[in-house]
């Protein structure tokens, strides 16, 4: 009898366990993209590689990034009305793990020279390239159906891959028609998750070429098997493992075939205490208010940029209009320091210095700001020369010279995490060495960031524009490299320094004086969140 009704009662709990989870299964749920903050995202590829056939190893390889929520790069992108206006727009460094690995020196101090992506992910999960660099090499995947969906139940979608078989460092799109299955709800390592099958064929030829890629890479065929795992609430895929079987062929004759896995996983970054960070740097910075993209200084479209204030050091009015005499001589008036005229604007025209007042006082320059023509496409009308003028019927935007930010460090909240832009940071002549007298501002700084002790760190580099783009570029990224040596040999423990250089393509002033040309001569530091 004992027997009997244990078997009951386990008979009951089983159903009922059944009935719940084909209650579960039955849902019809509504699959969707709503990521807003910062990941990092690591591709993981081990395939075996058979070259005409025969084998010839194990091709490993990691590639590592931080994907940053980012303003849209233009102002139309984000009107109302634009097809984007609704997308999550990111800014991601991706960098090769076995490439730094060949510099045990550099690896082990975690500083890696990193590429720039740029692109902006629809509420379907379709992303779209803005600024490509080969990443990151999965694209659109996965991509959601408008529909709910149940358990069980299909979907197609387009998705892009971007390879690179033989590392030459040219990349070439492959369109990728996929299959998906939704498998239904569950739980992975504490947080609630759906999981989703796909599948599609590699299928590449002349019919679809990619003609920016590989000219020489003549068709590819396979298939692919993936398991997927996404944030129920959000959409965002947090694993994903395709099974890979396809073969490369190339014009002369070449064959390259990979077997294996490439493996996709996103960590999210640990937490830090903004405010506790802001407030010590409000004792070495000017601190800008506010949490706001990179773009803060503008609104609207590029032909109606408004809303812009004159305040603090080197900001900018973006009303398109130049200053009246009278709002002139109020923003002269505050920045007045006449015992102290080296610590006012430094173009001709000083405020306080006996010499000028009002109207007179303040100077206004054409220039690029900073971010907002940094990627323009075909239809963009924007002149570009070494003063980094603006010749159309864009809004040109006007620079006020008051006084410098305090240590001339300008300290803010951006939709990436912390910003620190260093200016004037004196480096010998045309090289990555830092003069002695930056140590002061290097140590300072130094201890802020150890407040983020397990904070991913983006150090970007910027020089003057003198008219070398191929110089300028190199030498921003040597002393964005530099700096994040300095800052390691401080005691910063970063979670990884990730460089980048624009050389002179991001000015913050106006390259016409050596002033403006200081304050563009700079390294800008995020604590990425």
């Amino acid at each position: 009898m004992k027997h009997r009704t244990f078997w009951i009662f386990f008979l009951m709990a089983l159903f009922a366990t059944a009935d719940t989870e084909i209650f579960a299964q039955a849902q019809a749920v509504k699959l969707h993209y709503s990521g807003k903050g910062g990941y990092s995202l690591v591709e993981r590829t081990n395939l075996r590689r058979y070259v005409n056939g025969k084998y010839v190893g194990l091709t490993s390889r990691e590639v590592r990034s931080f994907v940053s929520p980012s303003e849209p790069p233009l102002m139309r992108f984000k009107a109302k009305g634009s097809v984007y206006e609704n997308d999550q727009w990111y800014d991601g460094s991706f960098y090769v793990m076995e490439e730094t690995l060949r510099n045990s020196q550099v690896a082990g101090a975690g500083i890696h020279e990193a590429v720039q992506s740029v692109f902006h992910i629809s509420k379907n999960g379709q992303l779209t390239m803005y600024k490509d660099n080969g990443y990151p090499s999965f694209r659109s995947f996965p991509a959601y159906t408008a529909e709910k969906v149940s358990f069980g139940e299909s979907w197609k979608a387009v998705a892009e891959r971007s390879v690179d078989p033989l590392n030459k460092g040219v990349f070439t799109k492959i369109p990728m028609q996929v299959l998906y299955t939704f498998s239904g709800a569950e739980t992975y390592k504490g947080q609630a998750v759906y999981r989703i099958k796909a599948i599609w064929q590699t299928y590449y030829d002349a019919q679809n070429r990619d003609f920016g890629g590989d000219s020489s890479l003549q068709k590819a065929r396979g298939g692919h098997k993936a398991d997927i795992i996404v944030l129920q609430e959000t959409g965002e895929p947090i694993l994903t493992i395709d099974n890979v079987d396809e073969t490369f062929f190339w014009i002369d004759g070449t064959q390259v075939n990979f077997k294996g896995t490439i493996t996709l996983f996103t960590e999210f970054p640990p937490a830090f205490d903004s405010q506790r960070i802001m407030a010590a740097l409000n004792r070495v910075a000017t601190v800008k208010g506010g949490k706001t993209g990179t773009d803060k200084k503008f609104s609207g479209t590029e032909k109606s940029v408004s809303g812009g204030t004159v305040a603090g050091s080197g900001k900018l009015t973006a009303s398109g209009k130049k200053l009246s005499a009278e709002k002139a001589e109020k923003v002269a008036s505050a920045g007045k320091t006449e015992k102290s005229p080296a610590k006012t604007g430094q173009s001709a025209g000083k405020v306080g210095s006996g010499k000028k007042t009002g109207a007179d006082a303040v100077k206004t320059e054409k220039f690029v700001p900073d971010g907002i023509f940094d990627n323009f496409d075909k239809n963009e009308t924007v002149a570009k020369n070494t003063k980094n003028t603006v010749s159309s019927e864009k809004t040109v935007l006007e620079k006020v010279d008051d006084v410098l930010p305090k240590n001339n460090i300008v300290a803010e909240e951006v939709s990436a995490g912390i910003r620190l832009s260093i200016r004037d940071i004196k480096f010998a002549p045309d090289s990555a060495q830092i003069l002695s007298g930056e140590s002061e501002r290097l140590d300072e700084i130094a201890e802020v960031l150890k407040m983020a002790p397990n904070a991913q760190l983006l150090v970007e580099g910027h020089t003057a524009s003198v008219g070398k783009p191929a110089g300028e570029q190199k030498l921003s990224e040597q002393r964005a490299h530099k700096i994040a040596e300095e800052l390691k040999a401080r005691g910063v423990k970063a979670g990884a320094f990730i460089c980048r250089g624009f050389g002179g393509t991001k000015p913050v002033a106006s390259n016409e004086t050596n002033e403006g040309r200081a304050q563009n001569r700079r390294v800008e530091i995020t604590i990425l969140k």
